[in-house]
């Protein structure tokens, strides 16, 4: 029946793994869902392609001794500034780490094999147990961005052997969500509602999901004109004069990206909570700035800005998550955009999960 022992050890991994990952997603099935990005089933299908999951499986084994390098005080400095961008090594560590973490966490829901869980969860503890402070705005910021890739991760691998999670809601309730900036009115809120929205989500607080919520819809509102566009992001530079200069608009469509990407994966969370936004007065107006994005990103030469810029733009194809979007709003030039080719910000394996 099986080719060789270790393929018959994997099976048994996953027919294992699986059993306690299913424990784990309905658990809270009096309360809030634990299945905060894939539901049960979704998993499912995903053990059932191991073609499709096997180059990621092998990404996963490569980094299999790969650590984390937390810091205690994470300040980086303003990343934008007059002549252009700054990147530390603990900002792209912190990113980085979270990342590696969720395609462990995901491997582990593809095969079942617990050392993926368990690498997962010491990438999410080693940055729990030692960060302490976060006194940078643009420490606040990262902290915006990429602490909800750490959280996705840690709800398929809580439950898994004895790991505890003590420490890291510790980090989510009294370090982060006091950072959120879903207070904001450009793409900053939107990752606010979200690192908010994934923190209620984990922590089953029913008030700060429906907060969250609520400020999702008040920013679609606000934020969505009436062809699409996103009116504070479409200007945007690539230096701290954020929507001036010479280079005004030159990231005005990997902003407006940068902007969908978590209005789309709050909404999924949102779905998989009980409070489904796709259909409200806010999910439309997500459909209309998602078929005003795909229709930039394949036809780029429409974007309002390219001339300025000399027919060039940054992040043109950051648009993984249309894979989502196509789903719940379909439409011609997203599925050709889809079907053209690679496409960036493909962090979450959007590609992966929504074919």
């Amino acid at each position: 029946m099986y080719d060789t022992p270790s393929q018959k050890s994997r099976v048994a991994a996953a027919v294992v793994g699986a059993a306690l990952l299913a424990c784990t997603l309905v658990r809270a099935e009096a309360g809030t869902s634990e299945a905060l990005w894939l539901t049960p089933a979704d998993i499912e299908v995903l053990q059932r392609a191991p073609q499709r999951v096997a180059p990621l499986l092998k990404r996963c084994d490569r980094e299999l001794d790969a650590a984390a390098a937390p810091v205690a005080v994470f300040a980086p400095p303003p990343h934008y500034t007059s002549g252009g961008v700054v990147e530390t090594d603990a900002s792209k560590h912190f990113a980085s780490d979270g990342s590696i973490a969720w395609r462990a966490a995901l491997c582990f829901a593809a095969s079942g094999d617990q050392r993926y869980a368990l690498h997962a969860q010491a990438m999410i503890s080693a940055w729990a147990d030692t960060l302490a402070a976060v006194p940078s705005e643009q420490g606040a910021s990262e902290i915006n961005f990429d602490l909800p890739t750490y959280v996705l991760a840690a709800s398929l691998v809580r439950g898994v052997g004895d790991w505890h999670d003590t420490n890291f809601r510790r980090l989510l309730t009294r370090i982060a969500l006091p950072l959120s900036h879903s207070a904001r009115k450009n793409n900053h809120g939107n990752w606010g509602v979200l690192l908010e929205a994934t923190i209620g989500a984990y922590v089953g607080d029913h008030d700060l999901l429906a907060k969250a919520r609520a400020r999702w819809l008040a920013l679609m509102d606000s934020q969505v004109d009436a062809d699409g566009a996103l009116a504070l992001e479409i200007c945007r530079s690539d230096t701290n004069n954020y929507c001036g200069g010479a280079h005004q608009g030159v990231n005005g469509l990997s902003y407006t990206h940068y902007t969908l990407l978590p209005a789309t994966a709050a909404a999924r969370v949102f779905e998989l909570q009980g409070l489904s936004v796709w259909q409200t007065p806010g999910g439309q107006k997500l459909a209309t700035a998602y078929r005003q994005a795909a229709t930039w990103t394949l036809y780029p030469e429409r974007f309002p800005l390219y001339a300025r810029n000399d027919g060039h733009l940054n992040g043109v194809r950051n648009a993984a998550y249309f894979a989502l979007l196509q789903r719940q709003y379909p439409n011609d030039e997203g599925a050709q955009v889809l079907a053209s080719g690679p496409l960036g910000m493909n962090a979450l394996e959007w590609r992966l999960l929504f074919p």
